[in-house]
């Protein structure tokens, strides 16, 4: 018989880390079984029977850790890193390998390693990565969390899934004033905005995003949104190698490569599921 996860919150412990363990893991079992994607502080409350603030304060802690995470509204507690990669670990037995030969695929293709990743927030979280074989490559880091503006991935996603805000002609004002002269500090902030608006549109006009690392490592990525049926788009797959062996004159031929796979992995089971997380 199954015990539910109100019996489970409820029950009383010989100890109060007992205790806590039980109820983090009741508030985990309702976030991860809750059918809309995720569920809200009042919900958890009434799932595991546990009063607002007691979940409230477990949420907190559960966050911090990356065991959940908000929702992108931010009034809903999702599965956060450290449960994904969990899971992960769990669906490597089942139906991910279907998800690495598309990747392999890719990579053989393109010469360069391939993985897919998750929005995770503001960050993306790396599932899975095939590793080139060149002698020279990136080599992948499955589990690691990156931030969206960091990777090919992320500027995909952003390219492909949230609107991009309206930008003020540049020397403009905040709040219109075309008479209170420029203002150097939020032209610095137009200029980057206008730049990052550039380059998403430039993906939404390729089909594919390209990011060149700005941290002098030498790599370039190449990354295409994955549609699984989700609201919104939370998976995308890329490539990444040295942008020497990347180069301009090889993009679209990559990048058609790269959407060929996204495309490919819209349709299978593992991904939908990964996509609905």
């Amino acid at each position: 018989m199954t015990e539910s996860t109100t019996d489970l919150a409820s029950r009383t412990p010989r100890s109060s880390g007992v205790q806590s363990v039980a109820r983090a893991a009741a508030l985990l079992g309702a976030v991860v079984d809750s059918p809309s994607g995720g569920a809200t502080l009042t919900e958890l409350s009434r799932l595991t029977g546990l009063n607002v603030s007691t979940v409230h304060r477990l949420l907190g802690t559960l966050c911090a850790e990356g065991l959940l995470c908000r929702s992108r509204e931010g009034d809903r507690f999702q599965p956060g890193p450290v449960l994904l990669r969990l899971g992960r670990r769990s669906l490597a037995s089942t139906g991910l390998p279907e998800v690495t030969a598309v990747l392999k695929e890719l990579a053989d293709a393109t010469g360069e390693t391939a993985s897919i990743g998750m929005r995770r927030g503001d960050r993306v979280l790396v599932l899975v990565s095939v590793q080139s074989e060149q002698p020279l490559r990136y080599l992948g880091e499955p589990g690691v969390s990156v931030p969206l503006t960091r990777t090919a991935m992320g500027v995909a996603l952003l390219a492909f899934d949230t609107p991009s805000p309206p930008q003020r002609t540049p020397g403009q004002r905040r709040g219109g004033d075309e008479d209170a002269g420029p203002d150097p500090t939020e032209d610095a902030e137009d200029a980057e905005k206008w730049s990052w608006h550039v380059r998403l549109l430039a993906a939404q006009f390729r089909g594919y995003a390209v990011l060149d690392g700005a941290d002098g490592s030498g790599l370039r990525g190449l990354a295409a949104p994955v549609d699984s049926g989700s609201p919104y788009i939370q998976l995308a797959v890329d490539i990444q190698g040295p942008a020497g062996r990347m180069t301009d004159d090889r993009l679209d031929a990559l990048g058609a490569r790269v959407v060929a796979a996204a495309d490919s992995l819209r349709g299978l089971p593992v991904a939908l599921a990964l996509g609905q997380l």
